[in-house]
């Protein structure tokens, strides 16, 4: 091979080529057992626990400031638990025991600043109302909340159930599969049915928004091989928009 055709092939294989890939150190059973622990978690605990935004409200006995903390870092915790207690590495699930690169840093502040630019369209003008009404701790509350609950989506599809796709395929199914498993999830597909039949176009704009995330990230976590650079990402979008949502139907400000 000349250094010219090396030249032009080494920013494809850059793109595509992992930071590292600690997933490789796992046996196809722990995989196994990885992917079924977070099909677990995301689907039938995850539909118990966790409403849907439009289920999410004031009447439902899970509208509860501080038991939506504690449920969402107990998501975040009770998997990395686990697969501690199943003596698995950190690593191997996307939880670095290193330094972040300048390629991390860089996406972090790249994609954090489109979301933010995104989410001040939709959210931004709620915060100024929260702040008039003497409601900013309650909101940071729920701010708080929200911000956890997307962390902990992603130590649930990016961390257990991507690292077991990982190991058993190859990474383009594995991106494939986790992001219709979180497109067509209880949170995303299946809760909010009712939503999709009373709202169809505004819906399809959700979805296509929910697709682009799910993708982003299940390819972010291949690429970094840090699950939680995509959970920070994923709460910086939860957090802000969510939080004013529940604290406006909580206190209802005209």
């Amino acid at each position: 091979m000349t250094d010219r055709s090396r030249s032009t092939e080494a920013p494809s294989r850059a793109w595509t080529r992992p930071i590292s890939a600690h997933w490789k150190s796992l046996t196809p059973r722990q995989a196994s057992w990885l992917l079924a622990l977070g099909l677990a978690l995301e689907l039938p605990i995850r539909w118990i626990v966790r409403p849907t935004m439009a289920h999410l409200r004031p009447e439902s006995p899970w509208f509860n400031l501080p038991l939506r903390i504690g449920i969402e870092a107990a998501m975040i915790l009770a998997p990395l638990v686990l697969v501690r207690f199943a003596r698995m590495p950190l690593p191997a699930v996307g939880v670095p025991r290193r330094r972040w690169s300048r390629w991390e840093w860089g996406a972090l502040a790249v994609i954090a600043t489109c979301e933010l630019a995104v989410v001040s369209s939709v959210a931004g003008p709620r915060w100024p109302r929260i702040w008039n009404a003497g409601l900013t701790g309650e909101g940071l509350g729920w701010g708080l909340g929200e911000f956890l609950f997307g962390f902990n989506q992603e130590t649930g599809f990016r961390g257990l159930i991507m690292t077991g796709l990982l190991r058993l395929g190859g990474w383009k199914p594995a991106v494939a599969l986790n992001t219709l498993l979180f497109l067509i999830g209880p949170l995303h597909g299946l809760g909010p049915l009712g939503s999709w039949q009373q709202h169809p176009m505004a819906m399809g704009g959700y979805a296509v928004g929910v697709l682009v995330c799910g993708l982003s990230f299940s390819w972010l976590r291949y690429r970094t091989d840090n699950v939680v650079l995509c959970a920070i990402l994923h709460g910086i979008i939860n957090g802000p928009m969510n939080g004013a949502a529940l604290v406006l139907r909580a206190h209802p400000i005209g």
